[in-house]
């Protein structure tokens, strides 16, 4: 196969994960957000055909955690390097090394990512991008796939900034790569994006993202703070554009 997806995710444990969500979540709650998330994200990756699926996991002792539905069609490896573009060079380097040629690296926080989209992602690597990205709401990217093995397209960035995608496409107009833009995505990352994902989820209806659904209609649903009104049961972990072209 001559097309592999890295899902980048961390082990759902409380106090390691979506820590910018507390507060207004507890610990506990950020985690188990997370763990929505992750697993939808799974489930709509295990949707894509004739792909090969990579599960990057953090710290890198979990690498054998999650070994269930709907995690059994990816393949684990520990996640490695000082930082996130560290880590996600690694991955890639991983994925071109067992014989890819257009790798698609996604995190576990964006609940929009649809199949389809990452199936855009790969047109537009065949079409001709060196690289693509799905821009997010914060200024980085919930995306980005990649033609080119080159280590110098995720080093040198001030990660978790306002800057990182006009920084990457920035460093791609350097290095003479063609790149595109997916249409723009939303993460979850502070207690800012919790309302906006309860309105995409009230206005949209694919992804399913069942989890992640669920987890948000019972959060409100209680206040909107965990505190008030009739307390529901959270929804636990998972068991087992048309894009514009520069360069």
């Amino acid at each position: 196969m001559k097309e592999a997806v890295v899902l980048m995710a961390k082990a759902p444990v409380a106090g390691r994960v979506k820590t910018r969500l507390c507060p207004p979540l507890a610990p506990r709650e950020s985690a188990r957000l997370y763990a929505c998330m992750l697993g939808d994200t799974a489930v709509e990756l295990s949707g894509l055909t004739r792909v090969r699926r990579y599960l990057f996991l953090d710290p890198p002792e979990s690498a054998d955690s999650l070994r269930g539905a709907p995690f059994s069609s990816f393949e684990r490896f520990p996640q490695h390097g000082r930082d996130l573009g560290d880590r996600m060079w690694d991955a890639t380097a991983t994925a071109f090394r067992h014989g890819a040629q257009r790798v698609v690296i996604v995190g576990a926080d964006c609940p929009s990512l649809s199949a389809a989209r990452v199936r855009q992602a790969f047109r537009e690597l065949s079409a001709g991008a060196s690289v693509v990205f799905g821009p997010s709401a914060d200024g980085g990217y919930y995306l980005v796939g990649l033609s080119l093995p080159d280590e110098r397209l995720f080093r040198g960035y001030a990660w978790s900034t306002a800057e990182v995608l006009r920084n990457a496409a920035a460093r791609c107009r350097i290095l003479s790569a063609p790149f595109s833009f997916l249409p723009p995505g939303r993460d979850v990352d502070t207690g800012e994006d919790l309302p906006a994902l309860r309105e995409w989820a009230r206005t949209h209806a694919q992804p399913a993202c069942p989890r992640t659904r669920r987890w948000i209609t019972a959060f409100f649903w209680r206040g909107g703070d965990g505190s008030h009104g009739r307390r529901g049961r959270m929804p636990g972990p998972p068991r087992g554009s048309r894009s514009r072209r520069e360069g």
